[in-house]
């Protein structure tokens, strides 16, 4: 059985999607993103830019979808510095946030 080839921007963003989820759950402190479910993370082919796929469904909190867009938009940075500390790349994607709704 031949094995499935998998491209490198593929395995960097299952990484990134993991270092995410954790970023969020664990050093971000706004109470706004707190819980946030991350469903995918799409990279382009050159690693550059990176849409990241966030749930607005939120079990845990009853946050507005306004209020969460504004929280993450405000821990951008603060993520994407995390990100490259934590990951080591080269060169860190430019962070996108978009929203999925569940139901």
């Amino acid at each position: 059985m031949p094995s499935q080839e998998f491209k490198r921007s593929d395995r960097i963003a299952d990484l990134i999607k993991v270092e995410i989820s954790q970023i969020l759950s664990t050093a971000v402190k706004d109470p706004r993103v707190q819980g946030t479910t991350v469903l995918a993370v799409n990279l382009t082919p050159d690693m550059k830019k990176a849409d990241i796929y966030i749930s607005l469904s939120n079990s845990f909190t009853n946050i507005k979808e306004d209020e969460l867009k504004q929280g993450l938009e405000k821990a951008k940075g603060f993520i994407r510095r995390k990100l490259s500390q934590n990951l080591e790349l080269r060169r860190t994607p430019e962070i996108f946030f978009k929203f999925e709704n569940l139901f």
